[in-house]
């Protein structure tokens, strides 16, 4: 079977959890090749993906990390230029390497070209429906609601649309999860989609050990993710905040993929990357992080209760911090007003979290093991 995986390329988290499919696929024996674009394209290739780059797609930023109304509406123009260009980009991979099917981690291109040339295609999803948000421009924003169903019109395109979340009620997404009886009947959950499982490595007091910790220190994770402007704008915040920390383990993941930093302060210790975060998440205690949905779904999977910092105006970072705060798995705090004394009282408020909660979310991640069952279905639909 020949595979064809098209990436979205908005930050890593896409790329994160394609890594762990293309990686199954290739241990069955079966050929892959991946499209990508930005940092997702740049994160495949540093794990040793075959990927070729495409056109670029992504959202506007304000300096400060967050979603900007204006500079996505900007973007927008130029959107259908570029979609089309993808398109027709992938449909040159995906014929010049035969691909009996293709696979789409929320792209749209990719499902429109394997249309176009009979190719049968499975699309993965955390979000349905994508939303914009604005307090400032409302109206405008509703204009957003005719582009969300186009997208979701394209979705349904697919033969099969999967969605890498957990089941209601643990639905992580469920704001921009929501579909009309027309679209509903070709829906799945498939739960998180991992390069690792919990089954697959030691548990928390066996991690802790192997990383030379005695299991009753407290060790907090703290991961500064998504796209490259929102990962310079936290992790200078974050930065300012650790000292609030002294007396907890913490590893400071920095996002920055190609360096190769690592500085120990007393129980601190700051590293550029984590080339596999879930070594360091099967011990960790609570996790620090954005909201996106990959990294959160990766640390309920593995126990860890939540710090979440969405960024501002991210309907679906908001969406999903919201969900897990009102489940009591998580603690939400606003990054725009992140000091040292609202870290500290974060974290002291998530170990108070009931750790049965996300032993939930965990015990379903193994159950369900959405990494295997997108691989079975690609191969279902293969032979069909």
């Amino acid at each position: 079977m020949r595979v064809h995986v098209g990436v979205c390329g908005i930050g890593y988290g896409h790329a994160s959890r394609c890594k762990g499919l293309i990686e199954e696929l290739s241990k069955r024996g079966e050929e892959v090749i991946s499209t990508s674009y930005a940092e997702g394209l740049r994160y495949l290739q540093s794990n040793g993906v075959n990927v070729i780059a495409v056109q670029r797609v992504d959202y506007g930023n304000s300096p400060d990390g967050s979603v900007s109304f204006r500079w996505s509406l900007l973007k927008g123009v130029t959107l259908p230029v570029k979609v089309a260009t993808q398109v027709l980009q992938e449909m040159t991979v995906m014929e010049e390497f035969g691909a009996d099917v293709a696979l789409s981690d929320t792209r749209g291109s990719t499902v429109l070209a394997a249309k176009a040339l009979g190719v049968p295609v499975i699309v993965l999803l955390n979000q349905f429906r994508v939303i914009i948000h604005s307090e400032r421009h409302r109206t405008l924003s509703s204009v957003t609601s005719g582009f969300a169903d186009v997208v979701a019109r394209v979705w349904s395109l697919a033969d099969e649309v999967l969605i890498a979340d957990y089941p209601p009620p643990f639905t992580i997404s469920r704001r921009n999860l929501f579909f009309r009886d027309d679209e509903i009947e070709r829906v799945r959950f498939v739960g998180p989609v991992l390069d690792s499982y919990p089954t697959e490595l030691p548990d928390r007091k066996r991690a802790k050990e192997e990383l030379g910790l005695d299991p009753q220190d407290t060790l907090i994770l703290i991961l500064n993710t998504g796209p490259r402007s929102e990962r310079r704008a936290l992790r200078e915040r974050l930065s300012e905040s650790l000292e609030a920390l002294t007396d907890y383990h913490v590893v400071f993941s920095l996002g920055e993929l190609d360096a190769h930093r690592s500085e120990k302060r007393g129980r601190h210790l700051l590293v550029s990357w984590l080339p596999d975060e879930t070594v360091v998440m099967a011990a960790a205690d609570v996790v620090v992080s954005r909201a996106g949905h990959s990294t959160i779904s990766k640390a309920l999977a593995f126990g860890c209760r939540l710090v979440l910092l969405p960024i501002p105006n991210h309907s679906e970072q908001l969406g999903n911090a919201e969900s897990l705060a009102e489940r009591g798995a998580a603690v939400t705090l606003d990054v725009r007003e992140l000091t040292p004394n609202s870290l500290r009282k974060g974290v002291e408020s998530a170990l108070e979290l009931d750790p049965n909660v996300v032993g939930k979310y965990s015990s379903l991640a193994s159950e369900l093991n959405g990494r295997n069952e997108v691989v079975k279905r690609l191969q279902e639909l293969c032979r069909s």
